[in-house]
């Protein structure tokens, strides 16, 4: 796939977007990124899956994930593990606990949206970050995505672009062969994209 195609297309894509969002919205390159990938999986409706994003508010299917789980999932990830070495070593499910609601969507289930959001803290593997900033970030965005549907033709715009992208030929990879090359883009472009 050319690269140079994916990179106008991507900056025409935050051209247009940018519109429905406040200067400097955190939810703008989360929004585009989490709708290409979900387009790609042709699942429901790009609205209602940025819509859901209000279950990691309340994450009742988290809240009831067994111990074990929960320790699995932190020694699985050896970045994870080296993290959190103090508390698992004092099995302190109390701190265990809450991090991992914060940070199973993101490297667990490999939400797109939350993927995207905290990519600066990913890169960086700054995890306590991830967990420290997870609710008020995630408020905030969820605000400016819930303050956009005001303002007309968002959700078909949002479509649209979707669309195009697919039509670009990305739909012809894997979907985690996508995301790396998004992530490598959007990288590239820094806050431009």
């Amino acid at each position: 796939m050319d690269e140079k195609e994916l990179i106008s297309f991507l900056k025409q894509a935050r051209s247009v977007i940018q519109d429905f969002f406040p200067v400097d919205s955190i939810a703008l390159v989360p929004v585009i990124f989490s709708s290409l990938i979900w387009s790609l999986n042709r699942r429901r409706a790009i609205k209602s899956q940025i819509l859901e994003m209000r279950i990691w508010l309340e994450p009742e299917t988290l809240k009831n994930k067994p111990v074990e789980f929960i320790l699995d999932f932190f020694e699985s990830i050896p970045d994870l593990k080296s993290a959190y070495a103090e508390e698992l070593a004092d099995h302190d499910l109390r701190a265990l606990r809450t991090a991992f609601k914060a940070l199973y969507p993101i490297l667990g289930l490999e939400n797109p949206f939350l993927e995207k959001l905290f990519s600066e803290e990913l890169k960086k593997r700054d995890y306590r970050r991830i967990v420290s900033d997870f609710h008020p970030r995630l408020t905030q965005a969820l605000a400016e995505i819930e303050a956009v549907p005001g303002k007309r033709n968002f959700w078909k715009t949002l479509k649209e672009i979707s669309e195009a992208f697919l039509s670009l030929g990305w739909s012809l990879m894997t979907e985690s062969q996508v995301r790396e090359e998004l992530k490598k883009i959007f990288d590239k472009l820094g806050t431009e994209a």
